[in-house]
Parts: structure tokens; C-alpha cells; sequence
């Protein structure tokens, strides 16, 4: 009887333990939250390239008459990302880990992370278009 009483916190602990560091994460699972985008993007930049393939002119045009520190107030925007990326469900950690240097953060972290990076990129590509021009939208690969 007591070998049972001890093995439980042991099971109890290697249960509740964070997960080795070089332990592979398996890939995103867009069925733990039916609004997500298909196939998820991992990282940063393939968000940044969905994003901007679907973004609305009107958005874009905003979004390039805003501040980058100004950004936050697309509320809409920001609850959209979390949803269709997957961030919320805990369905995407291979994205919160690289809006959010290597560590999981909290979803609205790594949601304002990705919008930041949309603000750069428009803005590096309005710096190399004549005015008028469109700005041009990336094709995305399914690769991640």
C-alpha cells in the first residue's frame, strides 16, 4: 500500500512536467478550433503571407495610415487573428513560439506580435512603390 502512495506524486509530477526542450511539437491542428485558416501557418512570416493575401484594401489602407504603436486599436482584427490562427485553443504552438521569441505567451501577446509584422511589412513595401501604385499581395505556399 505505501509503494502506491509514493508512485502516485511521482506519476502525479512526470505528468504535470513541462516537456523536454528539444522535444518535437506535433504540427497545428486546425480541428481544435473550426474557424482556423487550412493549413496553419508556423511561424511568423507564413501568417504575415496569408494575412496579407486575404487583407481587405480598406484595411490595408488604414493600416498604412497608422502608427505601428497604434495598432491595437484593430480590435476586430486582433480577435480574428487569434481565431483563424488558431492562437486561442492552443492549437498552434509552433506560431505562438515564434511571435513570441521561443516562449508560449498569451494568445492576445502573440496575436499583437503578428500584427506588428503585417504593419512592418506594408510599410517596407510602400517604401519601395511609386506613389499610386497597388500594393502588390504575396502568393502563399503551403510550406511552413
Amino acid at each position: 500500500m505505501s509503494r502506491r502512495l509514493i508512485c502516485i506524486p511521482i506519476m502525479l509530477t512526470a505528468l504535470c512536467a513541462e516537456p523536454a526542450v528539444g522535444a518535437a511539437e506535433p504540427p497545428p491542428q486546425p480541428g481544435r478550433c473550426p474557424n482556423a485558416i487550412k493549413p496553419l501557418p508556423r511561424s511568423v512570416d507564413r501568417a504575415v503571407d496569408r494575412i496579407m493575401s486575404d487583407m481587405y484594401p480598406e484595411l490595408r489602407e488604414k493600416l498604412l495610415a497608422t502608427k505601428r504603436e497604434d495598432v491595437v486599436q484593430f480590435q476586430e482584427w486582433d480577435k480574428g487573428i487569434r481565431s483563424q490562427l488558431c492562437l486561442e485553443a492552443g492549437g498552434n504552438d509552433q506560431l505562438m513560439r515564434s511571435a513570441c521569441k521561443g516562449e508560449l505567451c498569451h494568445p492576445e501577446t502573440a496575436s499583437q506580435a503578428i500584427m506588428e509584422a503585417v504593419w512592418d511589412r506594408l510599410q517596407s513595401v510602400k517604401k519601395v512603390l511609386r506613389p499610386g501604385q497597388p500594393i502588390p499581395v504575396p502568393k502563399f505556399a503551403p510550406a511552413s
